[in-house]
């Protein structure tokens, strides 16, 4: 049995990429999505692997056909008549494989919105994941995939359903994102304004700067990390989130670290959950931040107003 789609990544989101082999070289989909006995062995080896506890049901399975099996609630079938490298899946063992996170991501991208897929594409490439269920998040994970993995994979799979917004996609996307409000921030950001969005440039995701010999010396550190990064503008945007930004001690070292960073040349502009949750507030630090980058004003979408708000409903902030 072959699983994908959204299964494939909570699979991977249980495991994490380290426990995923690569499968045999002679691998091939199989004919058909296996029966139920099939079905049932299938979640049998998962929950051998302690791999269930990201998992929803049904399963999305794939197969060269789903003709010979219908959807159900534990199943739902998808077919995949396009030839697929074997290098794209993965072995659980036991007769089970999957989707590596770029063919899933690509086979994603067929259900959903645009947006949507950005902000998978995002935590896939980051540090964090997202729990099912009750949408939780967990920090300080390994990446599953990065964007030059996936476009080295679309690159030799341009055919593939889905691979054509996957592609769209990977124009907005960064590695390296440490949460979902960065990554929300960075969409808001980086879209064009017919995507509701500011039309910067793609920030660099806790992008690291080395710092200099009086700055190390001064701080007692030899680099720091900035959240949003436009590095040869110089410029950081830092996300002060409440989670990772609360007490004395944190604000203090806060108050440093960007003392240091503006002593070597760098525009820090913060952020807050408020602020991002604030349409006026947003439009601000996005203007504040284009100046510090040398962008001219320039023209925007006809309707720019109700496409931001569009934008920000999608991905859940406030307007």
């Amino acid at each position: 049995m072959c699983l994908g789609f959204r299964t494939a990544l909570q699979v991977a989101k249980a495991l994490g990429p380290r426990s995923l082999s690569d499968a045999p070289r002679s691998f091939r989909l199989p004919d058909a999505p296996s029966r139920k006995a099939d079905m049932e062995r299938t979640i049998a080896r998962l929950r051998e692997l302690g791999a269930c506890s990201h998992l929803t049901l049904p399963l999305h399975v794939v197969a060269a056909s789903s003709s010979r099996c219908r959807a159900s609630d534990k199943c739902c079938p998808h077919s995949c008549m396009q030839e697929v490298p074997a290098a794209g899946f993965a072995s659980l063992g036991g007769g089970v494989f999957l989707a590596k996170a770029p063919l899933a991501f690509v086979q994603e991208a067929t259900r959903l919105s645009f947006v949507s897929l950005l902000e998978l594409g995002y935590e896939l490439c980051g540090t964090y994941r997202i729990r099912e269920g009750d949408g939780s998040a967990e920090y300080q994970v390994a990446p599953l995939m990065s964007c030059a993995q996936l476009r080295a994979f679309l690159d030799r799979n341009r055919g593939l359903n889905g691979a054509a917004k996957a592609a769209r996609a990977l124009r907005f996307m960064a590695d390296g994102s440490a949460s979902p409000r960065e990554t929300k921030a960075a969409i808001v950001l980086a879209l064009p304004s017919c995507s509701g969005g500011y039309g910067l440039s793609v920030p660099h995701m806790n992008f690291e700067v080395a710092a200099s010999p009086s700055v190390a010396a001064m701080a007692g550190r030899k680099s720091f990390r900035c959240d949003l990064c436009w590095p040869q503008a110089r410029v950081d945007v830092e996300y002060q989130s409440r989670e990772h930004h609360a007490g004395e001690a944190t604000r203090i070292r806060d108050s440093r670290r960007t003392n240091a960073l503006m002593s070597m040349g760098f525009k820090v502009v913060g952020i807050t959950n408020e602020e991002l949750d604030s349409l006026e507030a947003t439009d601000v630090i996005a203007d504040t931040i284009g100046r510090a980058l040398g962008r001219r004003r320039r023209s925007v979408a006809k309707g720019y107003h109700g496409r931001k708000v569009r934008l920000r409903k999608e991905l859940g902030l406030g307007t």
